[in-house]
């Protein structure tokens, strides 16, 4: 009968984690992702590809604020029989930010630190919604610590590598049903922590004077959660396949993975004013559909539930101009495939095929100071979701617009 709560508990773990570049550095906000491991303009380089600290004469400081604003409206289709109205997800603005620090200790070497969030969303629904039974408040977030060592081989190419220490974050709210029918729903709640670390490795090439070609690896990580949940507002024998689970001893397990990544990008230096860039990308998404479930000790049960989602493909485009010696304007587009179909779309992940538009600044305040700003607009469309519970439906006109302000000292 635990496998019953294996039904329920794993799909709400998948809600809008994935890799989002504007949370890794507050200067990404400026590309729409675009060229990001080939650029090395700033301290963000420092996760975004940790060969390009090479570049850095002098030390730098860069931090600043991100903010986060979704729009997406669930609407039922003609196939729903669940009871509950259609909803939006909660409309404010989620507050983030990032602070990197390069210094270098010789020509050669050069080492930082930088802290940040590059994985995972939280979202949050009315409790009234149809969906109310596969999630309410959700949140998968990972934030890091990673500090960052590189070498210049030679005045072609430079190495670098990073261990980010990574603190992963899970927090689940469900409503339960009744039982018998048409009670008050009850409340499911779970949530733990779990510490992991993840490699981070790149290289940077300069094949010619005003070129430069960046590879970054990210690699694979599991984050192993753990909670016995937390049931209220129904009784325990109304409830009975779910009982089995609700002791410390009967601890529910989760796994997940944070998936590896392969990212390629060059930054070229047209001429005194201009700059290109472009970037292709692998995520192993796939493997982040694929959910460890287990009951620790006297439960016994173990699991692999599968999402079937697709690994992701990143393509990207941008450029950089220098519109006067103070000031210089970025902007960039993107497109990352979707990680699951109309068909595969849990009703919590309103997530599809991104495309992503980003304009940017740079002002040079004073010797040694630079401040900048950026804004991304990411645009999904329609998501229909695959059935679940009698719920049949579709996100309407989803998108994200994510924007940043940030100061360099250097």
């Amino acid at each position: 009968m635990t496998l019953v709560a294996f039904a329920l508990l794993p799909a709400t773990t998948y809600a809008g984690a994935l890799y989002f570049p504007e949370m890794s550095s507050v200067s990404e906000s400026s590309y729409a992702g675009a060229g990001m491991v080939a650029r090395a303009k700033d301290a963000g380089t420092i996760f975004s590809n940790p060969a390009g600290m090479t570049r850095f004469d002098e030390s730098e400081i860069m931090t600043g604020a991100v903010g986060v604003f979704i729009d997406a409206d669930f609407e039922t289709g003609p196939n729903n029989t669940a009871d509950g109205r259609s909803d939006k997800i909660d409309h404010r603005v989620v507050p983030a930010g990032s602070f990197a620090y390069v210094r270098p200790l010789s020509d050669k070497l050069k080492v930082g630190l930088s802290a940040h969030n590059y994985f995972g969303l939280a979202l949050n629904w009315d409790d009234g919604w149809v969906g109310r039974y596969s999630a309410v408040n959700v949140a998968v977030l990972a934030p890091q610590l990673q500090p960052t060592v590189a070498y210049k081989v030679n005045d072609w190419l430079s190495v670098g590598a990073g261990a980010a220490l990574t603190l992963g974050y899970l927090y689940d709210k469900m409503r339960v049903k009744s039982i018998p029918p048409g009670g008050p729903d009850g409340k499911l709640r779970i949530s733990d922590t779990d510490f992991a670390v993840q490699g981070n490795f790149g290289v940077m090439i300069k094949p010619w004077e005003h070129t430069r070609i960046g590879i970054r690896y990210l690699t694979e990580t599991d984050l192993d959660f753990k909670d016995s949940p937390d049931i209220s507002g129904v009784s325990l024998p109304d409830l009975d396949p779910l009982a089995n689970i609700t002791s410390p001893a009967d601890a529910l397990k989760l796994g997940i993975t944070m998936p590896q990544q392969v990212h390629a990008a060059i930054h070229h230096r047209w001429n005194d004013k201009l700059a290109l860039l472009g970037s292709i990308g692998w995520e192993e998404f796939s493997k982040f559909g694929k959910i460890q479930v287990g009951v620790t000790d006297t439960g016994g049960i173990s699991t692999t539930l599968d999402a079937d989602f697709r690994d992701v493909w990143h393509f990207g485009v941008g450029t950089e101009y220098q519109y006067k010696p103070k000031w210089e304007v970025t902007a960039g587009f993107s497109l990352d495939t979707s990680m699951s179909t109309d068909r595969t779309r849990p009703i919590v992940i309103p997530l599809g095929t991104m495309y992503r538009y980003a304009i940017g600044f740079k002002h040079k305040r004073r010797k040694g100071l630079t401040l900048g700003g950026g804004l991304t607009f990411i645009w999904e469309g329609n998501l229909p979701t695959k059935d679940t519970g009698g719920v049949s439906g579709k996100y309407k006109n989803v998108s994200i617009t994510i924007a940043s302000f940030y100061a360099r000292w250097h």
